[in-house]
């Protein structure tokens, strides 16, 4: 056979008899930073077969098919495109790895990096002291508003503050090693720096035989990676950091110059608006905080005496002078002419940076920000996240401690003067994160949920009489963390993502037992998705909620979302538990939109106050205080082209972008977020669908304790039979066994969509449509 005619029959072999080979290359002009051109495919048709054992995935699931030479072929994934992935979810290409040696770092730069880090923490810690001697001006009001945004990012955990220390040790080392040229910006860009030593190595969990029952702090979970999911562990990433040193600094426009002020981007975008949801109400929107409490709280700094940081003069006259600002501070600067802070002659909201947490395998990177939380929806702001305060939150009988008011179960009592009403008789409720207060609806599926505990709990002590305490109270917990976790998958998702993202991402319940675990997955949440992502949920809030009466007709009273921020004491009024659940299933939640209601965007947390917060310059701060790239960058990460004139976005949002943003490719993830028409079927655009699916994607498979899980993997899993009782609970069905019964008989079947939907009218409670959990099945024979 001579050449010709073998590489003639070699090449119909390769096109024709093995076609999955020749796909098409994902292939991409530029890096993560640059923006250039858009990325573009050839238009080979999509492999029905990865090569080389890679793996389709959907393309938000493999950040390295951005990077330049990577080679990702475009695969068929459930009726989408995905890319054929060969990194999982690094940030480096295979090229990149390859061409990285494995040079050390010199012993000299080591020591000198870690001698250096710790004299800069103490320095950064001695102008703290010092600052307390200004505390007039350093701390902040406890009667301003901002006080009750810290409220909602601080924790009462003493180990997040010696851990943060510790990640800044970290980060300083980091960024002495850069500035010797050992570690280049590319390395920390890509994590490339697992050859490098850190001065800090967190303190690793014990773990000992695997247990039935999910650990408090989320620890253990996974055998090869104890720390995974856990408490005070950093997020992660979709892809890296955009600080403007590399380390820590916040994002710059891409022309250098600082970005727009936070106030003027949500002051010139975010308007007030109404455009009430046809189909969704009020309780989805509560149910995503709910979820959103549940699995993030980024702790913020707090000075040497754990007090809240102020960064402004005279409560918001203006910024805070350099050497009175603490090192964690970053302002929002507030335009003199703002229509609505300059009334009042604000300059500067309060806005302090979220704490470090240093890396579980002790090496030096980047920063990445501390969760406060348990990144796993393991109801941990019922139960708490730490064994110190779930001791403090059990009662007797296996029960979570209740305040009986005149026969009605609510939370307990808090000791902590955090409610702005401390009069006689006026309630202030205590949770297992510290934030069931923020607002009077949270309190409400708080005071759901603690409810559903008990419930189990007494019934299981009548099934089973020969368990002892602890026993009914961990069974307790595990069978309604798994009910959590349905609803959520099986009636909160859906409802937001739409059909074909949940069967591209595998997020839909299984017929039995799943069988998605993979312990190489890390569940951490992303800074996308919590910085972001998931709080598309401030779109949606309408600025008053309906309190009906059902008895009476019509609305008994309207209530102004401001005033019932850590005002809970109407939950004492005997009819207001019942008409306010009534009230959220009657009423629609808004639309995700650019429209921001102004009790978040003004009178936030305002107390006594005639102005509050912005939630809406918040949210744009945090991002980029978390390092999050522009949204651009996040559209090119799902296989969309990127928006280089303003002109691409419709008209109405094209004119006010080019008022406060130099280019489109400086505009905010969240903001941009907001901007997209929804997936078919959902609530969201596909950039927040994407990252979100995929979140709950890794929730589901790194999380070795999901209620879908077999015995084979989740050493607390349930018999066939307890799982399928466990799939008939909806979250009409906890409202309905958790209600006051005063004024609320029925419930509409889908407790996330409107009642007045048809097919969705209220039913009586005992209604086949609302299935009950058989829980005999649990009876231990």
């Amino acid at each position: 056979m001579n050449s010709y005619n073998f590489i003639l029959r070699l090449f119909v072999y390769v096109v024709v008899v093995c076609p999955v080979i020749v796909c098409a290359h994902a292939q991409t002009e530029k890096s993560f930073v640059s923006l250039d051109h858009a990325h573009t495919h050839n238009k080979i048709p999509p492999c029905a077969t990865c090569p080389r054992h890679g793996r389709c995935v959907p393309k938000v699931q493999c950040p390295a098919h951005l990077r330049p030479g990577s080679y990702n072929p475009l695969c068929e994934l459930d009726g989408a495109v995905g890319v054929c992935c060969f990194t999982g979810l690094g940030h480096a290409a295979e090229s990149d790895h390859i061409s990285r040696s494995s040079a050390s770092i010199s012993a000299e730069d080591i020591k000198s990096s870690h001698s250096l880090s710790e004299k800069k923490l103490a320095h950064c810690m001695s102008k703290a002291n010092k600052l307390l001697e200004h505390s007039a001006y350093t701390v902040l009001n406890t009667t301003h508003p901002s006080y009750g945004h810290h409220l909602s990012v601080a924790t009462l955990d003493k180990r997040a503050a010696t851990l943060g220390r510790g990640g800044l040790l970290n980060l300083f080392a980091a960024q002495e090693l850069k500035a010797r040229q050992a570690i280049s910006d590319e390395d920390l860009e890509l994590g490339l720096t697992g050859h490098t030593d850190s001065p800090y190595c967190p303190p690793q969990p014990t773990c000992t035989a695997p247990s039935r029952y999910r650990s408090v702090g989320g620890e253990c979970n996974n055998p090869l990676h104890s720390t995974w999911g856990a408490v005070h562990t950093g997020y992660e990433r979709l892809l890296p950091p955009d600080y403007s040193d590399g380390t820590w600094a916040m994002r710059t426009a891409m022309s250098g110059l600082p970005l727009p002020s936070a106030r003027t981007v949500s002051s010139t975008l975010l308007l007030d608006g109404t455009f009430p949801s046809r189909t969704h109400n009020l309780m989805f929107m509560q149910f995503g905080q709910f979820i959103a409490h549940d699995t993030s709280a980024g702790v913020v700094f707090t000075n040497n005496q754990d007090e809240a940081i102020s960064c402004c003069f005279n409560n918001g006259e203006d910024i805070l002078s350099p050497e009175l600002q603490h090192f964690a501070c970053a302002p929002i600067t507030v335009a003199p002419d703002d229509q609505f802070f300059g009334t009042f002659g604000h300059k500067c909201i309060n806005f302090v940076r979220t704490q470090i947490a240093p890396a579980d395998d002790c090496t030096v990177g980047y920063a990445k920000q501390m969760n406060g939380a348990t990144h796993y929806p393991d109801l941990s702001h019922l139960y708490g996240s730490s064994q110190q305060k779930l001791s403090s939150l059990r009662a007797a009988d296996a029960l979570l401690k209740t305040f009986n008011d005149y026969g009605r179960e609510l939370p307990p009592l808090t000791k902590r003067k955090e409610c702005m009403t401390v009069k006689e008789g006026a309630a202030c409720f205590e949770s297992g994160d510290h934030h069931g207060n923020q607002i009077i609806s949270l309190t409400v599926l708080h005071t759901i949920f603690t409810r559903e505990h008990n419930r189990i709990a007494r019934a299981l002590y009548k099934i089973n009489p020969f368990w002892d305490e602890d026993r009914v109270f961990w069974e307790t917990r595990r069978i309604l963390q798994a009910v959590y976790q349905h609803i959520i998958y099986n009636e909160w998702l859906p409802s937001l993502l739409g059909p074909q993202i949940l069967k591209t991402f595998g997020l839909y319940p299984s017929a039995g037992y799943s069988s998605a675990y993979d312990p190489h997955v890390n569940p951490a949440l992303s800074a996308e998705f919590s910085t972001a992502a998931m709080r598309f949920g401030h779109s949606v809030v309408d600025g008053r909620v309906m309190i009906p009466s059902p008895k009476m007709g019509g609305v008994y009273e309207t209530i102004s979302i401001p005033e019932v921020m850590f005002q809970p004491s109407r939950m004492r009024l005997r009819h207001f538990l019942d008409r306010l659940l009534i009230g959220l299933t009657t009423q629609p939640m808004q639309t995700v939109d650019p429209f921001v209601t102004e009790g978040l965007t003004r009178y936030m947390f305002h107390g006594g106050n005639p102005y509050g917060v912005d939630l809406a310059s918040v949210n744009i701060q945090r991002g980029r205080d978390h390092g999050v790239r522009s949204y651009n960058h996040y559209r090119q990460l799902i296989g969309l082209p990127p928006y280089l004139e303003f002109q691409h976005f419709a008209p109405s949002a094209a004119q006010r972008l080019a008022q406060v943003y130099e280019r489109p490719e400086d505009i905010d993830l969240w903001v941009g977020g907001l901007l997209e028409e929804p997936v078919d079927g959902g609530l969201v655009g596909p950039t927040f669908a994407n990252i979100i699916a995929d979140q709950f994607n890794r929730l589901k498979r790194g999380d070795r304790y999901f209620y879908e899980h077999g015995p084979d993997v989740n050493p607390g899993g349930f018999t066939p039979s307890q799982l399928e009782e466990i799939k008939k609970v909806t979250l009409s069905r906890l409202i309905c066994d958790n209600n006051d019964g005063i004024e609320l008989t029925s419930q509409p079947p889908n407790a996330f969509l409107r009642a007045d939907l048809p097919g969705n009218e209220p039913v009586p409670c005992d209604s086949p449509r609302i299935l009950s959990m058989d829980l005999n099945l649990f009876r231990e024979n």
